[in-house]
């Protein structure tokens, strides 16, 4: 337990994904106050890209945080509404000292967060993050200035320069001239804008819906084809060639395709992957995590590829892939990550503009792409993290009905059993435990759904 300055911290979720917390009942003015001036003070005065989701909390936090910045002599490149992958890749080509994405997420409008962002553009390390908690445990802080120096300015032009870093990996031209009708629904949060002016730069008519960000998420934020349900009949009036969903700070896209409607979060990855591995060298490493379909190795497989897995979370993800050298990336909940964009972590824009290429220069139409990828068995279930409970009590459990033929413990429980996988690890980001299930067939499926469920319950 975390406790400084009579606020206890207990109640907020401190992870390698940042600080997110309910605003008021945990991460409320005092506790922001005291991680802005815990990351002002890791900045030493340097500049600081600051990009924001649709929250109505988000102005105040970013006043916090600008307040706790200038006083140290940092200056502000402040973004307003804007894609978390935006924000990490003006930090790259800004050549900040860091950023802060203020965004809970896919979490409900009564939480907010803050993303902390290093050099480079690239999240928060293990180690950055405890760096960052000394300094609150021995109250550390910076001495404020007398004279403060830094200013606050607009980084407006930089946002066209992630937008231009994503249109130089694709055949703009090939593109255009399919003329696609694409549906956007940005949970009228952060992606509300920019993706809307990535389509039109790539010549798309955009059928725009939940793009007004104000304050509300007219739908659930994370972007499941369960929660996209609602959106279908949008989708299918539309008449578009394609739809994308997004999470309120954009970092993960979803699909509606003519014939399937709203699909799995799990088909984002690999259609993205057949378009950059088209195009790459033979060998070539893909980086994907525990969590994620076994669909991206048989393109992998079909393309001279090979895949490589991590532990969940965009920064272990990034992290393998330097370590690893590959030339893609990604998490199956609809996160694409490409190295050769700034931004080096999960990006809608990249994702879109990967599947839009693949689309353009295949002369297939979505549900075409679709239907040459293999079918996905695949059940996430969430559960509450009640006190008494013992993660690794259940393990144990796991474990002895399953018998399995490989196990990984490096990121919960990760076991392989007879083609088939299951994954069972505590959230970042919720106070839950997930139980992720794939196996290569639907009535495999569902016997081991319920050999989980009993698991679980007993």
């Amino acid at each position: 337990m975390l406790v400084t300055q009579n606020f206890d911290l207990s109640s907020l979720m401190i992870s390698i994904s940042g600080v997110r917390g309910k605003v008021q009942s945990g991460f409320g003015l005092g506790e922001a106050l005291l991680f802005s001036r815990a990351f002002s003070t890791m900045m030493e005065g340097g500049t600081v890209v600051i990009g924001r989701d649709s929250r109505p909390s988000g102005p105040y936090f970013e006043s916090l945080l600008s307040s706790a910045l200038l006083a140290n002599h940092s200056s502000i490149l402040s973004l307003g509404l804007v894609p978390t992958p935006t924000t990490k890749a003006v930090v790259n080509l800004a050549k900040a000292k860091g950023g802060i994405m203020i965004s809970a997420s896919h979490n409900p409008m009564e939480w907010n967060a803050f993303k902390f962002i290093s050099k480079q553009g690239f999240f928060f390390s293990a180690s950055e993050n405890q760096k960052l908690l000394s300094i609150i445990r021995d109250q550390s802080f910076f001495k404020e200035q007398i004279h403060p120096k830094g200013y606050v300015e607009s980084g407006e032009d930089y946002i066209d320069l992630h937008i231009q870093s994503v249109l130089d990996r694709v055949n703009v031209a090939k593109i255009k001239k399919k003329k696609f009708k694409v549906f956007v629904d940005a949970v009228s949060g952060a992606g509300s804008f920019v993706i809307p002016k990535l389509l039109q730069k790539l010549g798309c008519q955009v059928v725009s819906h939940n793009c007004t960000p104000d304050g509300t998420f007219p739908r659930p934020p994370e972007p499941t084809a369960k929660a996209l349900k609602v959106v279908e009949p949008h989708f299918k009036k539309s008449k578009a060639d394609i739809g994308f969903a997004l999470d309120p700070d954009a970092d993960r896209l979803v699909l509606f395709s003519p014939k399937r409607g709203a699909i799995s979060e799990e088909y984002t990855l690999p259609l993205a992957l057949q378009n950059v591995l088209t195009h790459a060298k033979k060998n070539s490493k893909v980086i994907v995590n525990l969590s994620t379909s076994f669909i991206n190795e048989a393109v992998a497989e079909s393309l001279g590829a090979s895949v490589i897995r991590s532990k969940v979370g965009e920064a272990n993800v990034v992290e393998e892939m330097i370590k690893s050298k590959a030339i893609f990336g990604g998490e199956g909940n609809g996160g694409v990550i490409d190295p050769s964009i700034p931004s080096f972590g999960r990006d809608t824009l990249s994702g879109i503009a990967h599947i839009l290429n693949l689309m353009a220069e295949t002369g297939k139409s979505i549900d075409s792409l679709l239907d040459g990828m293999p079918n996905l068995y695949m059940e996430k279930q969430s559960f509450p993290l009640s006190n008494g409970l013992s993660l690794e009590n259940l393990y144990d459990k796991f474990k002895s009905e399953f018998s399995p033929k490989i196990i990984s413990e490096r990121d919960g429980l990760w076991m392989f059993i007879d083609d088939s996988w299951i994954h069972i690890r505590p959230s970042n980001t919720e106070p839950i435990f997930r139980v992720i299930i794939e196996t290569k067939t639907k009535n495999d499926l569902s016997l081991t759904l319920k050999r989980v469920k009993t698991c679980v319950e007993s």
